[in-house]
């Protein structure tokens, strides 16, 4: 039997992402036959626990959250991979969720949704917020569109601190309200992390302005709890947290075994979009289009038909159906189909409701008509579309 392995695992239980990194580290060691956990859970550390300096260690997989802390772990001479990504242990590899594809899935969604305004908005200094504002703005210039992006005055900006923004919660610094108020209506905005999509929407509703339909927010990091208690309930990008805990997995593995490892960022792809209400808006320039895709987000799961949709816009068919393909790529009919869609994937995500309940709440006559509707658009049933988002 080979020698056991002993890994420290010094990554916070305290949110959804770093949980999801922990889910992804445990199912992997359960893949080995070799390796023993040690987790430290504390919601922050800035020095080495004692039981890490004294115990018998073989490899460390954890939040390296400061240059000082890395050069503590490093003079323990024990491999390691950084699952924080910043980079502060820059002899071992470190890993972070692809910035390029989280911004290619904020703006293609926000394109379909006919958006022509685009901002970000996140915690300029702050490694992850700047990777994902530099690729999402990059994105919107490539289309001849100017991004708009938040800057906080200097004296803000230099107190900028990952930590200390996270623990503030639903409080938000005036310049960001202001900052709201000048934007360009109706506008599209990313922000760098589920938290500071909270304090954009807490701005909102004290600022009254209204959303979705002037101010369009998208999170990153899908903390299911702090996603559900935003009001609106805040639309987020899901990163891989599994993914990237077996990865470091197989990296600090592949160390010990001395294999040749690159010590540079590794990028994990998020999975997907996970759309709530802060999203769930269509916006276009045409107004006979943004006034037939309120009537179809209104009643398209209460069974308006396409005639009904027309009659009310005071439109024929041929012709909206040519407004609604040039200004949102998609047919009426397609609308209806991506709502009616869309709030099933948010009842099966969100509720515990039957599927017949959820077929009702969608505007179908039956759960059997509901299932193979659901099958033919998304590629899996119901049941296992549900079990595969289910929070955990």
């Amino acid at each position: 039997m080979a020698r056991i392995r002993h890994i420290a695992l010094l990554v916070p239980a305290s949110g959804g992402y770093s949980r999801g990194i922990c889910r992804g580290v445990a199912s992997y060691a359960l893949e080995q036959d070799n390796w023993l956990i040690f987790p430290y859970e504390r919601a922050e550390f800035m020095k080495l626990p004692h039981w890490l300096k004294k115990g018998h260690i073989d490899g460390i997989i954890g939040f390296i959250s400061t240059a000082d802390l890395g050069r503590q772990i490093t003079s323990l001479g024990v491999p390691l991979v950084d699952v924080q990504g910043e980079g502060n242990c820059p002899d071992y590899p470190w890993i972070d969720t692809d910035p390029g594809v989280v911004a290619a899935l904020a703006d293609e969604f926000f394109t379909k949704a006919g958006f022509n305004h685009f901002a970000f908005c996140g915690y300029p200094g702050v490694f992850f917020s700047d990777r994902r504002s530099e690729a999402f703005t990059a994105l919107v210039r490539e289309r001849g569109l100017t991004p708009h992006v938040y800057e906080p005055p200097p004296k803000v900006s230099s107190a900028i601190r990952q930590q200390f923004r996270e623990m503030r919660g639903l409080e938000y610094e005036p310049n960001l309200a202001a900052w709201l108020a000048r934007l360009p209506k109706p506008v599209a905005i990313l922000a760098c992390n589920d938290t500071r999509g909270q304090q954009l929407i807490t701005a909102c509703r004290d600022l009254g302005i209204a959303m979705p339909g002037d101010v369009s927010v998208m999170g990153v990091d899908n903390d299911e709890i702090l996603c559900r208690l935003c009001r609106p309930t805040l639309t987020s990008i899901a990163p891989d947290t599994e993914g990237i805990g077996l990865l470091a997995g197989r990296l600090l593995t592949s160390i010990l075994d001395g294999e040749p490892v690159e010590a540079r960022l590794y990028k994990q792809p998020p999975l997907r979009v996970v759309e709530r209400e802060s999203t769930d808006v269509t916006t276009a320039e045409n107004p006979l289009v943004l006034a037939a895709s309120r009537v179809i987000r209104d009643r398209a799961c209460r069974g308006v038909s396409v005639e009904q949709v027309c009659e009310l816009a005071g439109c024929s068919r041929s012709t909206l159906d040519g407004l609604f393909r040039k200004n949102l790529g998609r047919s009426i009919a397609g609308e209806m189909v991506r709502v009616r869609l869309g709030t099933a994937m948010r009842l099966l995500e969100n509720t515990s409701a039957t599927l017949d309940e959820v077929a009702e709440a969608c505007g179908f006559q039956s759960a059997t008509y509901f299932c193979r509707f659901f099958k033919r658009e998304s590629g899996s049933t119901p049941t296992q579309y549900r079990a595969a988002h289910a929070p955990r």
